[in-house]
């Protein structure tokens, strides 16, 4: 009277639906994880500078650049090929500046794009969660009032695009506060 069905063939075709279901969900969650920021690099840059003049000289100074670093990500980031430019303005007296944009011109080099070697290795690293500090100290001379630093690094060897920063310092004396400036 009653059909009887054998159960062994559909208990396999679900056990092959669950294992698949559990292959495609940890799939998907890899694809996730690689595809949202957790694993892309996620890394605040910034410059900043200290300037110190020198005793017994005619106004030289040394300037102390600092590449500040954090690691907003969740792994370790590698920085390939740490560089840094310093340029000042060619004259104080007519300020150049882009055609197109109105950017002011820094044109007088002080230090050329070099690279910084680090210490040990290839690259300089970056855990997560963590702040780092790499200094480069470079004379500046007596003319120079304003400079302007440029740096960048890539996050692999032989990069294509570097992550960039540039910013711009007092080199000379700084008006104090509460003392009155000149009118212009």
């Amino acid at each position: 009277m009653f059909l009887e069905i054998p159960l062994d063939p559909i208990k396999n075709w679900v056990q092959v639906a669950a294992s698949a279901g559990s292959i495609l969900a940890l799939g998907a969650a890899a694809f996730w994880f690689f595809r949202t920021s957790k694993a892309k690099q996620r890394i605040q840059f910034d410059l900043d500078c200290k300037i110190y003049p020198l005793a017994g000289t005619n106004g030289e100074k040394v300037a102390e650049i600092q590449f500040c670093f954090e690691n907003k990500g969740f792994v370790e980031h590698r920085i390939y090929d740490l560089s840094v430019s310093i340029h000042a303005l060619a004259s104080e007296d007519e300020l150049e500046t882009k055609e197109k944009t109105g950017e002011l011109q820094f044109t007088r080099r002080i230090l050329g794009r070099k690279q910084l070697i680090p210490p040990i290795g290839k690259y300089y690293f970056i855990r997560p969660g963590i702040r780092q500090v790499v200094t480069h100290i470079v004379p500046v001379d007596a003319r120079a009032s304003l400079i302007r630093v440029t740096a960048g690094f890539y996050y692999v060897e032989r990069g294509a695009y570097p992550h960039t920063a540039r910013r711009v310092f007092p080199a000379g004396p700084v008006p104090s506060e509460g003392k009155p400036r000149a009118a212009i």
